[in-house]
């Protein structure tokens, strides 16, 4: 028997059988390559998209609270308009570019006295990576605080 495995071993490396070998080898490390710069490039993305995330709910925090209640600031009380401080929001996060149901997820999570709380999303499609359908979510808070100036 090793007989006849001897000689289909030589008649094989006669006919070139390993031709192609080094081919299928440069495929796989392309492939591989591929794989790991794909998770790389939409790492670093997801990273700055939830940098980004956090920018735009401190400067829309900032936004909410300059937007004072007009009665209590005539009686020398600097109070932030509650009633409307996810509308201000709302309306900071569509002119910063984001999309429409990131705006709409945009909102006050605590306006009282002279403080503003805000949360705002951010959805976004990896680049490389088409595991992720409907894309990822990155969330941004900030808090801002009104202050009267003597």
């Amino acid at each position: 028997m090793s007989g006849l495995i001897h000689r289909l071993y030589r008649r094989a490396a006669r006919s070139g059988a390993d031709r192609g070998s080094g081919a299928l080898a440069l495929i796989l490390a392309a492939m591989l390559f591929m794989v790991i710069a794909s998770f790389v490039v939409d790492t670093g993305r997801a990273i700055h998209q939830r940098e980004k995330a956090a920018d735009v709910a401190e400067q829309a925090a900032r936004y909410a609270a300059n937007h004072l209640s007009s009665a209590d600031l005539r009686s020398g009380t600097v109070v932030i308009d509650a009633a409307d401080c996810t509308g201000n929001v709302q309306a900071f996060v569509g002119t910063a570019g984001f999309s429409g149901g990131d705006v709409g997820a945009a909102r006050c999570t605590a306006a009282a006295g002279n403080q503003v709380t805000v949360e705002v999303r951010l959805t976004f499609t990896p680049l490389l990576l088409p595991a992720f359908h409907g894309g990822l979510t990155m969330w941004g808070h900030a808090t801002a605080q009104a202050v009267q100036e003597q």
